[in-house]
This record gives C-alpha cells, structure tokens and sequence, in this order.
C-alpha cells in the first residue's frame, strides 16, 4: 500500500488530482484509515490510474472515465474516434478560414501600399 505523496510519483499525477478524483469519483484509493482520513493506494490502483491517463490523453471527458473506465469496448473507442475525427474536420476548417483572412490582409495591405506609392509620384 502507498500513501497518497507516494502514489502520486509513482503515478505521475498531483495530490491535489488525485484528491479530486477522489471526491468526484474516478479513482478511488484501496484504503481509507478512519482515524487519520490517510488515502492508501495499491497496485491495482496504479493499473486503473494508468488506464485513466491514457483515457484522458484519448480526449475522454472525466464523467466518461467513470462510465467507461471499467467496461471499455470497440464501441465506445469508435464512438471516441469519430468525435475526435469531427474536430479535426472543423479544426480544418477553421484553419483554412485564418489561411483566407491571412491572404484578405495580405492583399488588403499590397493595395494600400500601391496606392501610398502612387501618390507619392
């Protein structure tokens, strides 16, 4: 069993993170002491951590962890993977509207400077 400083380096992950996981729900220690309130974690508990940072790292939100943490299936990875390629559409989208707003300043800028040189002359 480790004690919550302990299990947080091993784990890579804040206290604090792990305190709130905690309360909310998505990764709760092996123990608990009544007396002191000390959280205990296991190995058990390094594995599930280790499934909630690739979780989160695949964009799953912390209420789908906990829905999903204990059942993942081909499912609900597709289902994650066409969110994930919805985004990308729009974040190319998006992309190509700055690339159009660019070009929009660019010419806006040469039109003015053509026009500041004419009536230099």
């Amino acid at each position: 069993m480790y004690k919550i400083g302990d299990f947080a380096k091993i784990v890579d992950i804040p206290v604090r993170t792990l305190r709130f996981y905690d309360t909310y729900g998505v990764l709760q220690p092996s123990e608990i002491d009544n007396f002191t309130g000390y959280r205990y974690y296991s190995d058990e508990n390094i594995v599930e951590c280790e499934l909630i940072k690739l979780l989160k790292s695949l964009d799953f939100t912390l209420e789908e962890i906990i829905l999903y943490k204990d059942c993942i299936d081909e499912e609900i990875l597709e289902k994650k993977k066409r969110e994930i390629e919805e985004r990308m559409y729009l974040l190319k989208l998006k992309h190509k509207r700055i690339e159009i707003m660019q070009e929009q300043l660019r010419n806006k800028k040469e039109t003015n400077q053509r026009r500041r040189t004419r009536n230099i002359y």
